[in-house]
């Protein structure tokens, strides 16, 4: 990946648009087996290189919203027979 998409931010936008509209988005990316707003950022990406206006040599952006990442949040704590297992822990029994 070049080091511009690297950079290239994702920016919150917002629209109006009828309801009947985001009921297709909303279908046909169920169909694809991703979320609307996904659906559509690959959308339009493919369309805008068909056009001609994004260059056939760019790449879309890789995904960063949401689901589950390794290692993301709290390890979890130890209890008590942990600690008796572990040889770093400390112990009040030797303090």
């Amino acid at each position: 990946m070049s080091e511009a998409i690297e950079l290239m931010p994702r920016k919150p936008r917002s629209f109006r648009i009828d309801e009947r509209v985001f009921d297709v988005i909303k279908t046909l990316a169920e169909r694809s087996g991703v979320e609307p707003q996904q659906f559509l950022e690959n959308y339009f990406f493919a369309r805008g290189k068909e056009l001609g206006l994004i260059s056939p040599y760019e790449k879309p952006l890789g995904e960063t919203r949401g689901g589950k990442r390794e290692k993301a949040g709290r390890k979890p704590a130890k209890n008590q027979d942990e600690e008796s297992i572990d040889p770093s822990a400390k112990s009040s029994e030797y303090n």
